[in-house]
């Protein structure tokens, strides 16, 4: 007889989730005093897990490849929360020996082979066509058991019930051909490994893929030219224009004739880089909560060397909204990146409160002060900071929405695609409008409030309520299983369809893309999933908002598989550097990542001192990938200490304080008033 097919070993339960469940309720029957004296435990075993699942604890990260750039799409399929019978030919986890009946070498016997070592990130991979390989499982490494047989079940005991034969439960495209059972997706991803591979971008040509003082060249990304081109044309055109103005008694601050006028208060503007190249270059920035402080500090080493006014528009994701609206405002090098580590690591809970966390997966009932607010309080990042603390600048920002808008991505859940919302489409008018835009790309689904219900927009041809000007295509409503038919789409963060936003920029023209990653390269991107983790989703999306086809997608772990994909394709983007820019018969991407070993920020991070640093590395490597002297790359560092002093951590956030100026500065003027 021959050996059974070989299965990967299906992951364990999650005991913690159960035990914690179960010491929560013990913990709120028990008097208070006894109740303080068990806090620890309940962090430990309920906060943790949950904490882990969605990036307190911190994650790995993933690699993608480029061509046509497709949009993934989750196939919809059956539920089954049923329990499926396991294949008792399941392989351990360590390496083994199956034996075979067959002909062997010498004719006849029996022969063996290895099995495959089934375990956290076993499979390493690097390709897209890998990629959906894995996913679709073609090697049957994670099967279960037979879709056929779990559906007979839940017929025999609706049967009992008085339930009927429901044959339309009933998925015949989501049995495998041979009957080989069905997919564990936890297991499959835990096994997954997708890691960045983006560091050749600025590195010298030298051995072993190390840095060499003596090559003789540098490796430069096409993008990278271009960039520089543009600039140098800006510095020309504003030195040309200075000299003229001079001579003829004008103004430095008046409008040239090829540029649109501005009048905002601190004078912010972009020089066009004339006469026009022909291109359009994007700028596509990640979030990922906290750990945005990475591409807050990348744009910091943008500004720094120069290189603002030559992108064309600004794509954000998340928390990548913000930092790409306080870089369109030119509100750097520190006033933005303080947004990280002076304003929220100094919220307390009104920002992050982790105890929240059993809310999100159902026990909040159990105690009432745990009914109300969510995980992630995004009210205090878009309001108390972003609009009174650290308020953007919102007239230069909506000036600057003519010749370098900000568009700000989100994950539409009943139509699975990504959104692209901006001032141009009518999305928002005001800073109170580009909060609400904002809230729902960076609404992490379960934790961070209600989905947000955006209103389509009219089209061309159809009458504003408000007499024009696109004011009144504008409605966007924070409200759970909310009931807009199918003028309304529900919208959560962008992670889920567009987590890295460079395809969205290249489908609206865009020829040439520097993507702003927060993940370090050399780890696993694919980010493990828990039971915390499903509990919090099923809850979120079945329960609470009926978007069963968005449920089935991160069920399936799809949008994490598409993450993975986008670093792939990034991967293969940053190694396309014999190109000319001016060759736009694909569209040109530079990735930017911070090197492997650095130290990855957790999505829920609060530690000052931690986040100060992720700036620091963020801005360190996107200076050595885009700065034009040869011999300033691998300085990144240097020049990060000297933007960014570690004299900054001396002062205190909530004393050294403003509205209109960084409390850098504001601190260095107390200083020297002090001396």
């Amino acid at each position: 007889m021959a050996a059974g097919r070989r299965h990967g070993r299906r992951a364990p339960p999650d005991l913690l989730a159960v035990v914690g469940a179960l010491v929560v309720v013990v913990v709120l029957l028990l008097p208070p005093m006894t109740t303080m004296t068990m806090t620890a435990v309940v962090v430990v075993v309920v906060v943790v897990p949950p904490a882990s699942a969605f990036g307190i604890i911190g994650r790995r990260a993933a690699a993608p490849s480029p061509g046509a750039f497709p949009t993934i799409r989750g196939d919809v399929v059956d539920d089954d929360d049923d329990a499926v019978v396991p294949d008792m030919t399941t392989s351990s986890s360590t390496t083994a020996t199956t034996e075979e009946e067959g002909e062997g070498e010498e004719g006849g016997g029996k022969k063996k082979k290895e099995e495959e070592v089934v375990g956290p990130g076993s499979y390493e991979v690097s390709t897209i066509a890998e990629l959906d390989d894995y996913f679709d499982d073609v090697r049957h490494r994670f099967r279960t058991g037979t879709r056929i047989g779990g559906w007979c079940r839940r017929r025999r005991r609706r049967r009992r019930r008085g339930g009927g034969d429901l044959d339309d439960d009933f998925d015949h495209n989501d049995i495998d051909d041979d009957d080989g059972g069905r997919i564990d997706h936890m297991s499959l991803l835990s096994s997954l490994s997708v890691r960045g591979d983006t560091q050749i971008v600025g590195r010298r040509m030298g051995g072993e893929g190390e840095d060499d003082d003596d090559a003789p060249a540098a490796i430069v990304h096409p993008v990278v030219r271009l960039l520089h081109d543009r600039r140098r044309r800006i510095e020309a055109r504003r030195s040309s224009s200075s000299s003229s103005s001079s001579s003829s008694g004008k103004n430095d601050d008046d409008d040239d004739e090829d540029e649109p006028t501005f009048r905002n208060a601190r004078g912010v503007r972009r020089t066009l880089p004339l006469p026009d190249d022909g291109h359009r270059v994007a700028l596509a920035i990640e979030g990922g909560g906290m750990r945005g402080c990475v591409t807050a500090g990348m744009v910091a080493a943008i500004h720094h060397l120069g290189l603002s006014d030559a992108f064309d528009v600004v794509y954000g994701s998340s928390a990548g909204t913000v930092i790409g609206a306080y870089f369109v405002t030119r509100q750097l090098p520190w006033f933005g990146p303080e947004v990280y580590y002076d304003a929220l690591t100094t919220a307390g809970d009104r920002f992050i409160n982790a105890k929240r966390f059993l809310r999100a997966v159902g026990l909040g009932l159990l105690d009432p002060r745990l009914t109300k607010d969510p995980v992630l309080d995004l009210t205090y990042l878009l309001n108390t900071t972003m609009q009174e603390n650290k308020p953007l600048d919102w007239e230069a920002f909506e000036e600057m929405q003519r010749v370098q808008p900000l568009k700000v991505m989100a994950s539409g859940l009943k139509s699975q695609r990504a959104f692209v919302m901006d001032m141009e489409r009518g999305s928002f008018s005001n800073i109170e409008e580009l909060a609400c835009c904002m809230r729902a790309s960076c609404l992490l689904p379960g934790v961070a409030g209600p989905v947000m219900n955006m209103k389509y927009p009219r089209g061309e041809g159809e009458e504003e309520e408000d007499g024009g000007h696109g004011r009144g295509r504008y409605d966007m409503r924070p409200l759970n299983n909310f009931d807009g038919g199918d003028d309304y789409e529900p919208l959560a963060d962008a992670l889920l369809f567009e987590p890295l936003p460079y395809r969205s920029a290249i489908s609206e023209g865009a020829t040439h893309v520097v993507c702003l990653r927060s993940r370090p390269d050399g780890v696993d991107v694919t980010g493990k999933s828990s039971i915390f983790e499903k509990m919090v989703v099923r809850r979120f999306l079945l329960r609470k908002n009926s978007l069963r086809r968005a449920y089935e997608y991160m069920k399936r772990n799809l949008h994490k598989k598409l993450y993975a994909e986008q670093v792939i394709e990034l991967n293969d983007a940053a190694k396309d550097v014999d190109r000319p820019y001016s060759d736009t018969s694909r569209p040109h991407l530079l990735p930017i990542a911070v090197p492997p070993g650095s130290a990855e920020v957790p999505k829920l991070e609060t530690g000052r001192e931690a986040i100060f640093q992720g700036v620091r590395r963020g801005f360190a490597r996107a200076y050595d990938a885009l700065v034009e002297d040869p011999d300033q790359r691998g300085k990144g560092m240097e020049v990060a200490a000297l933007v960014f002093p570690d004299e900054i951590l001396n002062y205190d956030p909530l004393v050294y304080t403003s509205r209109t100026e960084s409390a850098y500065e504001t601190y260095l003027k107390s200083k020297e008033k002090d001396d």
